[in-house]
């Protein structure tokens, strides 16, 4: 029996000692277990200490014979308080990381880790079970009667089954980390055997490696993850802005990883509009915040260990993958730098194709996101974006899936002339030219065109605007590219005999003016001559607003009386508002002193706004009313209302006057 109550006590002794020194190796790491578990963050920070010194002193006490019934009594109050904390986060359908062994293994809390702390409670409480006089014999009186020769072996054993247990550590990361290329091997070992693969320098061209990863078409596994300022985001909320996403997967001790992350920032920057790029990493918010600064990066969620990683079936970093907007795996998985920027280049095309600033007045909204972009917004310089065919030229082909998955042709049109419209249904002046479009099809004036709408979005998203006429699916915008369409709403005439019939037309009114009627000023809004109600000026009362929040209830700014708001006129498809977007979360997160509360008045669904995880009340304003009447005309903008109820200053628009108005200033990119 002794020898079982000194075997029991050595292995809670070891398990508690590494738990203690990898917590403590990496605290930043606990702390942010702790807080997921659900206790006060204000907590922590001191846990995040206290509770490895309690492992530590546990293990120690465990040793000697006179305080190994009191170190058996710590480690089970330990062990029950595990099991409880873990026991009621899956209750309640959570699986926070145990982060029980530090960065050496952390893995999702379950079932199995609630069975090993059962495990090793039964263990503690057999040694409690035996008294106080019968914890067995003393570790330190048993090492103390050793011979040097003894003692020497057993400090080398442990040495040896130390550097045994690292080197399995090791090797299991490294086939983690290199799995692929020896699937490829194998894959490619397996051709050659069968003779489908001829030797290399019988080849004209070099064999494409084997697809990798889920198969493409099929679900994209879902996820939930904390991002760099406590908020959490799903894929769910990445696919709500209608655009394809691709999923980087980095990490912050990867040295491929770090040497792309400029790219990866110029990429978010130049390929916004059409491409949302989200990079899932690992490690501390700190690490990961320091890096994503640097390189302005936006979109970085952290996973607690590979576990998104082994859904996508990623073996290595850095890695890519695309998920249409549907929620379907739109790629093969790339692996390394160069295949991620072939991937970048076959999702979203050359920086030079890519839809960037349509041409516009200055002041004018801009006819894809709304806002007014002025020379010094902090964006990206404009690209240049190639001219689209000549009037007179044969139009481009085109070629696409309509609403229920039937591909049509713009040949099929020919013998009319046809309105070539591309279209975004997340663009808030789209939105606003809706209803002159439907009155447009409704009552056609003589000799206007057939409508061919060309959309990105999902089917049910164009589903739901009730248009009558042809719609078809270009997810990433190439057909408009084509044409030389750089954003939405934008429109072109095709010719019966399928030429190109007038220059591209921007903006609402003069979209609706080549289709041949005119615009009601109260439908429209989009700065293309129409008339916009003059703002309300600094000092007069602000215009009423009553609107639902994402639960249906009313709120009345009238509520937030006695406190400076700062009205956010927000729209979750606007390019510019997603890349201010982690400027906001933080500004949230961690308020200048005397910031104002902010009210996000948005348009978009509830599941579009909810899924952008802020912590600020969210209005739905769909009509744009609300941003019209203060003297918005675009998104993102802003406007304080002071404690009175009374407008304090003039509206601003783009982000960095948005951060500005609400006392943070936005990344440098």
């Amino acid at each position: 029996m002794g020898i079982a109550l000194f075997v029991a006590r050595l292995i809670l002794a070891l398990v508690f000692l590494v738990a203690g020194v990898t917590k403590l190796a990496d605290r930043a790491g606990s702390r942010q277990a702790i807080t997921d578990f659900g206790l006060p963050a204000q907590l922590a920070a001191l846990l995040g200490i206290l509770l490895p010194l309690a492992e530590l002193a546990v293990a120690a006490a465990l040793l000697p014979a006179s305080t190994a019934w009191w170190g058996a009594l710590g480690a089970l109050a330990l062990l029950l308080a595990f099991i409880a904390g873990i026991g009621v986060n899956l209750a309640r359908g959570r699986k926070p990381d145990c982060h029980c062994f530090g960065q050496l293994h952390s893995a999702p809390a379950g079932w199995a880790t609630l069975l090993r702390n059962g495990v090793l409670a039964a263990v503690a409480s057999f040694i409690l079970w035996q008294g106080r006089e019968g914890a067995g014999p003393s570790a330190v009186r048993w090492i103390a009667a050793l011979s040097s020769v003894q003692l020497l072996a057993l400090v080398g054993g442990l040495l040896v089954l130390g550097l045994l247990v690292l080197e399995g550590w090791f090797l299991v990361h490294l086939l983690r980390q290199n799995g692929r290329l020896l699937v490829r091997l194998e894959a490619l070992e397996q051709r050659v055997a069968s003779g489908d693969a001829a030797p290399p320098e019988a080849e004209e061209a070099p064999q494409a490696m084997p697809e990798t990863g889920l198969p493409v078409g099929t679900e994209a596994p879902g996820f939930s993850l904390w991002g760099l300022y406590g908020e959490t985001l799903m894929l769910e909320a990445l696919r709500a802005r209608g655009k394809p996403v691709m999923l980087l997967f980095t990490d912050p001790n990867c040295g491929p990883c770090t040497s792309l992350l400029p790219e990866i920032g110029r990429w978010q920057q130049e390929h916004g509009e059409r491409l949302t790029i989200s990079l899932i990493s690992r490690g501390t918010p700190e690490e990961n915040r320091t890096k994503s600064a640097e390189h302005g990066l936006t979109g970085v969620l952290l996973q607690r260990d590979w576990e998104v990683s082994e859904a996508y079936q990623v073996e290595g970093t850095p890695s890519a993958v695309v998920v249409e907007s549907e929620g379907k795996i739109g790629s093969h998985l790339s692996a390394g730098p160069d295949a991620i920027r072939s991937l970048m280049v076959r999702t979203a095309g050359e920086p030079a194709q890519l839809p960037m600033h349509p041409q516009q007045t200055q002041g004018e909204p801009c006819p894809n996101c709304g806002q007014v972009h002025a020379a010094d917004n902090g964006q990206a310089a404009q690209q240049p974006v190639p001219a689209g065919p000549a009037i007179g030229e044969p139009a481009p082909p085109l070629k696409l899936p309509n609403l229920i998955g039937k591909k049509v042709n713009l040949t099929a049109f020919r013998g009319k002339k046809t309105l070539v419209l591309f279209w975004n249904p997340g663009c808030g002046f789209c939105q606003q030219m809706l209803d002159d479009l439907k009155d447009f099809e409704a009552n056609p004036p003589e000799g206007a065109p057939k409508l061919l709408v060309v959309s990105t979005g999902t089917v049910a998203e164009n589903t739901a605007m009730g248009l009558r006429s042809t719609v078809v699916l270009d997810k990433t915008f190439s057909v408009g590219t084509a044409f030389g369409a750089n954003g939405t709403p934008m429109a072109v005439l095709v010719d019966e005999q399928g030429k190109i019939a007038s220059e591209l037309a921007a903006g609402a009114s003069r979209v609706l003016g080549l289709a041949g009627i005119a615009p009601e000023p109260a439908n429209n809004g989009s700065g293309g001559g129409q008339a916009v109600p003059a703002a309300t000026k600094v000092g007069e009362p602000a215009p009423p607003i009553k609107l639902p929040d994402l639960d249906g209830n009313t709120v009345d700014l009238a509520d937030f009386k006695d406190q400076e708001t700062l009205l956010l006129f927000w729209n979750p498809g606007c390019g510019f508002c997603q890349r201010m977007l982690d400027d906001l979360k933080a500004l949230e997160a961690d308020p200048p002193e005397g910031a104002p509360e902010i009210l996000v008045v948005s348009a978009g669904t509830t599941e579009a706004n909810r899924a952008l995880g802020f912590r600020s009340t969210v209005v739905l304003d769909q009509g744009f009313n609300t941003g019209l009447a203060f003297g918005a005309s675009g998104t993102p903008s802003a406007v304080l209302v002071d404690s009175e109820g009374k407008v304090a200053s003039e509206v601003a628009v783009g982000a960095p006057a948005v951060l500005g108005l609400a006392g943070a200033s936005q990344t440098e990119a």
